[in-house]
């Protein structure tokens, strides 16, 4: 019986060394199964770390063009303003010059300007001077020169020439 024996202790060894090593496998895939969701867990921690970053500077850059275009908006309708009251101002000039035609002083005031019209243009000359428009206007002899030194003419010459100057006294500055 000692051989029958030997084969069920071999068998019985057998099996305690096979459930050993299945043990040992088992705790091995469990160990390796801990380390890998682990390191899983670790990139999507990782992984959530960077998007957040990202967004992040998706957001602080949206942020920033946002304030610029608002900026930019509040200067362009500041520059609107700006530039509807220089026009309300020279508007206003031009009520004066109208108001100033109407008037009494309207005739010295045109002969300053017919003066002024006679010398730019040389003598002998004709002025035409229209009391009630505010019109002075001064031709040469042979046509070839022309001054109009109307009061609405020289308002518009001067619009042109000293807009950036009432600007800057209106506004600190001139408009941009």
């Amino acid at each position: 019986m000692d051989q029958e024996q030997e084969p069920g202790q071999l068998f019985s060894a057998i099996e305690e060394r096979a459930g050993e090593e299945r043990a040992r496998i088992h705790e091995e895939a469990e160990t390796r199964a801990r380390v890998t969701l682990e390191e899983a867990e670790a990139e999507i921690q990782r992984l959530k770390a960077e998007a957040l970053r990202g967004l992040e500077r998706e957001m602080a850059s949206e942020a920033q063009r946002l304030v610029g275009d608002a900026r930019m908006k509040t200067r362009g309708e500041g520059l609107q303003v700006k530039r509807r009251l220089l026009a309300e101002a020279f508007a206003r000039a031009r009520t004066e010059v109208e108001r100033l035609c109407a008037s009494p002083n309207a005739a010295a005031a045109l002969e300053i300007l017919s003066a002024e019209a006679s010398a730019a243009v040389g003598e002998p000359c004709s002025v035409e001077v229209d009391v009630k428009k505010g019109s002075v206007v001064a031709v040469s002899s042979d046509g070839r020169r022309r001054a109009d030194n109307s009061l609405l003419s020289r308002l518009n010459r001067a619009q042109a020439a000293f807009e950036a100057e009432v600007a800057g006294l209106l506004f600190g500055r001139a408009p941009g």
